[in-house]
């Protein structure tokens, strides 16, 4: 049963916890860049110690996986991990 859908601010704990959520449950954080001319899109991940070491990285991954924070299993995911901090 999921718990009731939590509003999150994107604060910088915020999108860790987006990040962490993302990796347990889908095990990467990973997109294709259909913005290339390539006719395959190229492919990209993050690891989290990147997204923590990284201002420019960080920044990437909040704008391009912000949407994802309202997926009820990420959402459950993400109280879950606040829960035990």
């Amino acid at each position: 049963m999921s718990s009731q859908f939590k509003k999150y601010r994107m604060t910088r704990k915020n999108v860790l916890l987006l990040a962490q959520a993302i990796i347990n449950v889908h095990g990467k954080i990973a997109w294709q860049d259909y913005a290339s001319d390539s006719p395959y899109p190229d492919q990209h991940s993050l690891t989290l110690n990147e997204i923590k070491g990284s201002p420019e990285k960080f920044e990437r991954f909040r704008t391009d996986f912000t949407h994802q924070m309202y997926s009820n299993v990420i959402n459950d995911e993400m109280q879950r991990l606040e829960q035990e901090l």
